[in-house]
C-alpha cells in the first residue's frame, strides 16, 4: 500500500472502479447536489470521504487492501482494532469495521 503523494496503482484502480459501485455512484450524486458534506473529489478525481479514499465493492479491492495491510512487513499485528484504526486513516467503505473483524 502506498501512502505517499504519488498516485499508486491501487489509487488508479480504485478511481477507475468507483463508477461501478452503485453505492458510491449514489454518494457522488448526493455530493454533487450538495446533500452530503463529508464527500469530496479533489484534483485527482477520486471520491473521498473525510479525505479518505472511498473503496468500491468491486473486483475484491477491499479484500486486497485488507490482505496487504495484514501481511505488510510494517504491521505489528496488534489485533483487528489496531488494523482498523490504521486502515481508516487512509481508506473508507461502508461496513469497513465489520469487514476488518
Amino acid at each position: 500500500m502506498v501512502h505517499n503523494g504519488s498516485e499508486s496503482s491501487l489509487v488508479v484502480n480504485v478511481k477507475a472502479k468507483q463508477g461501478l459501485d452503485s453505492v458510491l455512484v449514489e454518494l457522488k450524486e448526493a455530493m454533487l447536489k450538495k446533500y452530503v458534506e463529508d464527500l469530496s473529489q479533489v484534483g485527482d478525481g477520486v471520491l473521498r470521504y473525510q479525505s479518505r479514499l472511498c473503496v468500491p465493492n468491486v473486483d475484491d479491492l477491499r479484500e486486497q487492501i485488507l490482505s496487504e495491510s495484514h501481511s505488510s512487513q510494517y504491521s505489528i499485528h496488534l489485533g483487528a482494532t489496531k488494523m482498523y484504526r490504521d486502515l481508516r486513516e487512509v481508506y473508507w467503505w461502508n461496513g469497513m469495521k465489520k469487514d476488518n473483524a
